[in-house]
């Protein structure tokens, strides 16, 4: 068992256990699915970034119950336990890229993301070199919700999405006029 933090770090341990039970795979710390600096157990460790990069790692507790934390690509840092990866992520980005939580939030539409002058403006309403930098982008997003999309933003950040929110019920009676 490594005692070292951060996710390359828990990665590089996690690629270099071989004739292990399943078990003990399953409880080590390892980057999650699809997140930067992802590889499978038999996999070449990632090597750490230049820049403090967001990720997320986890563990499985039991078969119902796997625990995420955010981490960094470049330092040792690790956030929390959180019960849901999203959450982590979001903790990584507030290591990564703070301040990220007070920017616009565009619409995610599918017919929005495709329009050039769409792109031109979520460029010039964030901060400049903020996607050369590894940002994330944040989006509104219809039920279904996705969950945050690794490499998705311009710079291969992160798109964060947020749920949409529903308008107020109106209690108001509509009159008929005659």
């Amino acid at each position: 068992m490594s005692n070292d933090t951060g996710a390359i770090a828990r990665q590089r341990h996690y690629t270099s256990l071989r004739d292990v039970d399943r078990e003990v795979l399953r409880t080590t710390w390892s980057i999650s699915y699809g997140d930067p600096g992802f590889t499978t157990q038999f996999g070449t460790p990632p090597e750490a970034s230049s820049r403090h990069a967001a990720t997320s790692i986890y563990k499985i507790i039991t078969d119902v119950r796997w625990i995420y934390r955010g981490a960094c690509l470049a330092c040792s840092w690790e956030g929390p336990d959180r019960r849901r990866r999203d959450e982590a992520i979001e903790d990584a980005h507030d290591h990564t890229h703070p301040g990220w939580r007070d920017l616009l939030i565009f619409p995610g539409t599918r017919s929005a993301k495709a329009s050039k002058l769409w792109w031109a403006h979520v460029r010039a309403t964030y901060p400049k070199g903020w996607f050369d930098a590894g940002g994330p982008l944040r989006l509104y997003i219809e039920p279904p919700f996705d969950r945050h999309e690794a490499g998705a933003a311009p710079g291969g950040g992160f798109i964060l999405y947020e749920p949409c929110r529903k308008p107020p019920r109106s209690d108001a009676v509509q009159l008929l006029l005659e």
